[in-house]
């Protein structure tokens, strides 16, 4: 038997109309008042296009500031609330639970989820279970701010403080429609490109040869395969395509909006134009010509960070916080060589993140979206019990590497010293700012079509590199799919 979101899903794929989701999703008691206020919307009035401008104004901020006080000192705190994070150092954030329940005298539970960490929560806001702080990915905020499953932080008292705060790629991801929908829990650049100095010292390459676009590049790709300078293909894209959804068609998405190919408009029509159609067809020539290895396509995202960390690849592509990964010797093989070539005359991959969401439940009163926030607040933003640190934010920095969304964590002073003690060299650490503030926000991941357009692209892209299906076909069925989707989602 399905389960409810996968009647909720195929609702709004178009493969069942309302009153057969109502009468499947009432069979098992899980059509919340969220769901049913989502469905009586007239047709036509939602719109599932991106806003074309989700710029920060300071005069709107304030025109909307916040009407909710923090908790008052002594509020009851019986009731718990429920926070449900997927599996990553799950001791780390259980440890940080227990200093804002210590500190502010709170009730919080928290566990992790086992599974489609995403799936299951769907699950949670349609039952109407009780949630009260969860995780999000780019796609999926805007996936569950349709239908009205999370608070925005507008009521929140140090909004406009902590907007201010953000790299403002960071706050364009995070703001639907003039509202902030979630905070930071990370930020990385996907993308960031990745030098290993070990293969290019072979070659007399330093950092003042570091390409600068995707055409220098490439370029130099090719020389270091005619000088023979790897064994093998010297280039390890983010093309992997095995058992993950992000792997080849956000390595496409981020090439094309660095190079400014333009797949989608910024109203998040399909265009598709000659430049996203030439980087295509020259992927298929990077792997006819042994720059780029085949079994990339076979890799789960594990499998090339570690192919990475082997020391066999010139370049690669990759997240911003493994260049802590790649510098550990205990984990990688070049470590102290690889450095981050930075932004000159573009930005390098695109913006990704873990987002803390603050869901909506039907008995969520003043006091009890009041501890919401401070619980989504402390994490997301500032500990004001000591003085208003970016706690969290800071240990994630110093410990793991993961980067926040506030300009000031790559500015304080412990967090410098954590970073320069596995950067190769400390002026590496201007570079990685400079990557992270030039960071760029898919639009089109604020669409709720976005997700079933990745799924068909992680399949289709790597038939047309590998030859299987011609380029231009995949091109063009790839347009058309984003066409109907479009049609689809705006009946």
């Amino acid at each position: 038997m399905k389960r409810v979101h996968e009647h909720f899903d195929d609702l709004l794929k178009g493969r069942i109309d309302r009153r057969t989701f109502f009468k499947r999703a009432a069979a098992t008691g899980a059509v919340t008042p969220v769901i049913a206020n989502y469905l009586a919307t007239p047709a036509g009035a939602v719109n599932y296009s991106a806003p074309s401008a989700n710029r920060f104004n300071l005069t709107r901020a304030m025109a909307q500031s916040a009407n909710l006080a923090p908790p008052a000192e002594g509020i009851d705190t019986s009731e718990q609330l429920v926070f449900r994070g997927w599996n990553y150092r799950p001791e780390v954030v259980q440890d940080n639970t227990n200093r804002f329940n210590e500190q502010y005298g709170e009730n919080v539970d928290y566990q992790t989820i086992t599974g489609d960490y995403i799936a299951i929560m769907e699950n949670f806001h349609i039952a109407n279970q009780p949630l009260d702080m969860a995780y999000a990915n780019p796609a999926t905020l805007a996936r569950w701010q349709i239908p009205g499953w999370v608070h925005d932080y507008e009521a929140w008292w140090d909004v406009d403080d902590a907007r201010g705060e953000l790299y403002d790629g960071v706050r364009e991801s995070l703001t639907i429609g003039d509202k902030l929908y979630g905070l930071p829990y990370f930020v990385s650049i996907r993308g960031t490109m990745a030098a290993n100095m070990a293969v290019l010292d072979k070659a007399g390459i330093t950092a003042e040869d570091f390409p600068t676009t995707w055409d220098e590049l490439y370029t130099q790709l090719r020389q270091l395969k005619a000088d023979g300078v790897t064994e093998g293909a010297p280039f390890l894209p983010h093309w992997f395509a095995s058992g993950v959804w992000f792997g080849i068609s956000w390595g496409y998405l981020f090439e094309c909006l660095n190079r400014g190919a333009v797949l989608f408009d910024d109203a998040n029509a399909p265009v598709f134009d000659e430049k996203s159609l030439a980087i295509l067809q020259e992927w298929r020539t990077l792997l006819e010509e042994g720059i780029v290895p085949e079994t990339v396509f076979t890799m789960g995202e594990a499998d090339w960070i570690d192919a990475f960390a082997t020391g066999k690849y010139a370049y690669s592509p990759q997240q911003i916080y493994d260049l802590k990964v790649f510098n550990d010797p205990a984990k990688s093989q070049v470590a102290g060589q690889v450095a981050p070539v930075p932004v000159v005359e573009q930005p390098w991959g695109i913006i990704d993140e873990g987002i803390y969401t603050v869901p909506k439940r039907a008995n969520d009163s003043e006091e009890k979206l009041a501890r919401k926030y401070r619980l989504a607040g402390f994490f997301g933003y500032r500990d004001q019990v000591e003085g208003g640190e970016l706690y969290v934010a800071k240990r994630w920095a110093i410990e793991a590497a993961l980067n926040s969304g506030y300009k000031a964590i790559l500015q304080d002073p412990e967090v410098i010293e954590a970073y320069n003690s596995w950067l190769p060299d400390p002026s590496l650490l201007a570079v990685l700012e400079g990557i992270v503030n030039a960071g760029t926000f898919p639009k089109v991941w604020q669409t709720f079509w976005w997700e079933e357009w990745n799924a068909q692209a992680m399949s289709e892209l790597p038939k047309a590199v590998l030859g299987q299906t011609p380029v231009e076909e995949v091109h063009a069925a790839l347009k058309t799919l984003a066409e109907e989707l479009v049609v689809r989602y705006q009946m």
